[in-house]
């Protein structure tokens, strides 16, 4: 069972659960043209009552974060009840090359946004239709991470005031508390977050060393408790482990404001608002499809995906339509 992290104080386990299903389609016609549809489906639900819709507050409404795409050719339509929340934005486009941009998720203004990127060649003559789209949030756990370690490296003084502050004159110096924290605790955290950081990709391998650098965090806190025992051989020991606990909780506190205020999330999606987004997207060519890195069925083909497959490279589409 996953502990709770002794750095940060989370929220606690919340029955709200809100659920995003992003519909797209994406339709290239013989001449060119492209016609692109996106529906945003949102349902905010009571698990604890067996998903029973709950009123979604303007605050946690996660449409909010969306730009959608408007003016010409644009049109945006939207559908709103107790719970459930509908956005449809559709165009017929020039060429599928302007689909390019249409999905743009920012959660905070000091954070790169989710978006999709798209590159698409079409030559209604010859009848070829190659098309590419990538949606790729750099917010990422990763991203989080390696911030939340920087930072932490920078926070041994109010590790060791708050330290100081609990357990009074007993305690070791200054110095050496702020010594200890980087040493044992922040300094090694980094490094494991930035082993992780350098690989392109953020997938299941990356995905799972991430989670158990998190969990090693509490040996690393038990590893600095002993050291300021041993440079507090008169302390009691279990005001040095209140102390650290408490020390701990403090900076925590900092770190997850940080995260929040920068639109990075927090190690464990967890919490009132818990967001559950999906994918579904269907390309149709206007003849058959000849090549795609999804299941095809003649001139249409399918990916369905959520939000880890943005993370790290993004989640491609790609597929090619030739008249044979």
């Amino acid at each position: 069972m996953r502990r709770l992290l002794p750095l940060l104080a989370l929220p606690l386990v919340s029955c709200i659960e809100s659920r995003l299903d992003v519909e797209i389609l994406t339709q290239i016609h013989a001449n060119g043209t492209c016609t692109r549809r996106v529906e945003y489906r949102l349902e905010q639900v009571d698990t604890d009552k067996g998903n029973a819709r709950v009123p979604i507050q303007p605050d946690d409404d996660p449409l909010r974060l969306y730009r959608f795409p408007a003016g010409e050719p644009w049109l945006r339509t939207e559908e709103t009840d107790v719970g459930h929340r509908l956005v449809v934005v559709e165009a017929l486009l020039p060429t599928p090359q302007d689909v390019d941009g249409d999905y743009f998720r920012a959660r905070s203004p000091k954070t790169p946004p989710a978006r999709n990127a798209v590159s698409a060649f079409v030559d209604p003559e010859s009848a070829v239709y190659e098309y590419q789209e990538v949606f790729r949030d750099p917010a990422s756990p990763l991203a989080a991470a390696r911030a939340l370690s920087r930072a932490a490296v920078k926070r041994d003084d109010g590790f060791a005031e708050r330290f100081k502050a609990e357990l009074g004159t007993a305690g070791p110096r200054d110095t050496d508390v702020r010594r200890a924290f980087r040493e044992l605790f922040a300094e090694p955290f980094a490094r494991d977050v930035a082993s992780v950081a350098e690989r392109p990709l953020f997938g299941p391998r990356e995905r799972r060393e991430l989670d158990e650098i998190y969990e090693h965090l509490d040996g690393r806190q038990q590893a600095l408790l002993a050291r300021l025992g041993q440079l507090a051989p008169d302390a009691p020991a279990d005001g040095l482990d209140e102390a650290v606990k408490k020390a701990m909780d403090g900076i925590g506190e900092r770190l997850a404001d940080d995260l929040e205020a920068a639109g990075l999330p927090l190690p464990f999606d967890i919490g009132q608002g818990a967001l559950k987004l999906r994918f579904r997207a269907t390309l149709v060519m206007p003849v058959p499809i000849v090549s795609a890195n999804a299941c095809v069925s003649g001139d249409t083909a399918v990916w369905e995906f959520d939000q880890d497959d943005l993370y790290g490279r993004g989640f491609e589409m790609k597929a090619s339509a030739i008249a044979r």
